[in-house]
């Protein structure tokens, strides 16, 4: 059954909901059929019949709106970050760039979503999340071509590790929200039914979403220049490492014993980012990141794997990075806004936890 699952939703998206509305319809087909006939087995089988109509119905519900509810996330105006768009525009082109929303995050990390309301009836809407770590260890041309990668998501419309998985995930979360597992009999029965299947979607997202890693990384060195393409893997490599050994581990040993909130992280990553412009430094990080072990759970591939894909048998001696592109494609007083705001969201959650 889960096979039959994962198959039709990846080729047929939301639609593979009516594997399960289908049977769901069977119990009130059977009771419409003794209406006339067995007035008591009607009475009895309402019980049944009539929450699974129910359930079917939400599902069919969940499908037609599965992607509908549009993030609350608001993204960074072009006037307000003109040279970040232009970049964006340059790679994606004007008509997918107008439809999509920019934001800013505290990770080291770009990201693109995807949503398609109504059956895609209302089109396509994009949502570019650019990490503040990731400008600022990447320049401009390391910078375009990590959006090349996004794009590259967008052509093929594998976002969120395969988009017709992730609408068939979205479809089921209206059904959960009208019967709640463990407050409802209905809900609980469907959960018990999903149960397994969840585990065989989280894989195969898993698998979908590190074959779109590789894909989005030919795409990117093909349309541009491909030693750009994998000198900004290995920059977000590096730096990845960089910031755990720096920043991150030394952080949780402070929270370990701390009575209030230590320094924030970001404030202390942006601190410590101009250190990648050693060359040294830099090659010496992106050899541990070539180095490092494969996590099975990680829905992205090793660096090994992927700068395999594009070409390279070991790791490339790389350009350390000189003009940052949060220095040229943001202006100082919206980097200073953001980063308070991030610090003073992660200050506030800490400063709950610890007063627990």
């Amino acid at each position: 059954m889960s096979r039959l699952v994962l198959y039709t939703g990846e080729h047929f998206g939301r639609f593979a909901v009516l594997l399960f509305v289908l049977p769901l319809f069977c119990p009130v087909l059977l009771w419409l059929l003794l209406l006339d006939r067995h007035p008591l087995a009607v009475i009895a089988g309402g019980v049944i019949a009539v929450p699974a109509a129910m359930l079917a119905f939400v599902l069919l519900i969940g499908a037609l709106f599965a992607g509908f509810r549009p993030s609350r996330v608001e993204g960074i105006t072009r006037e307000s970050a003109p040279k970040l768009w232009a970049v964006w525009e340059s790679v994606a082109g004007k008509h997918r760039a107008s439809q999509t929303t920019i934001v800013l995050s505290s990770d080291l990390n770009a990201s693109i979503g995807e949503e398609r309301p109504f059956l895609g009836l209302l089109g396509r809407r994009a949502m570019l999340t650019v990490g503040i770590p990731l400008l600022a260890v990447t320049d401009e041309k390391a910078f375009s071509a990590i959006l090349a990668h996004e794009n590259a998501h967008l052509k093929n419309r594998d976002t969120n590790g395969g988009l017709n998985l992730a609408e068939l995930d979205k479809s089921f979360d209206l059904i959960f929200e009208y019967a709640p597992p463990g407050k409802t009999v209905s809900g609980s029965l469907f959960y018990w039914i999903l149960a397994p299947l969840s585990y065989s979607l989280e894989r195969e997202g898993i698998r979908l979403s590190r074959r779109a890693e590789i894909d989005a990384d030919r795409h990117a060195a093909m349309s541009g220049d491909s030693y750009e393409a994998a000198r900004a893997l290995l920059l977000i490599a590096a730096a990845d490492k960089f910031f755990n050994d720096q920043v991150y581990n030394p952080l949780k040993r402070e929270l370990l014993g701390a009575m209030a909130p230590p320094r924030p992280p970001l404030d202390r990553v942006l601190a410590v980012c101009s250190d990648l412009s050693s060359t040294s430094l830099l090659q010496e990080y992106a050899l541990k990141a070539w180095d490092a072990p494969d996590d099975e759970k990680a829905d992205h591939p090793p660096w090994s794997e992927r700068l395999t894909a594009l070409g390279y048998s070991s790791v490339p001696t790389i350009e350390p990075v000189l003009v940052p592109a949060l220095s040229s494609l943001l202006s100082n007083e919206m980097v200073a806004e953001r980063v308070r705001h991030f610090d003073s969201e992660w200050t506030s959650k800490i400063a709950d936890y610890l007063d627990r």
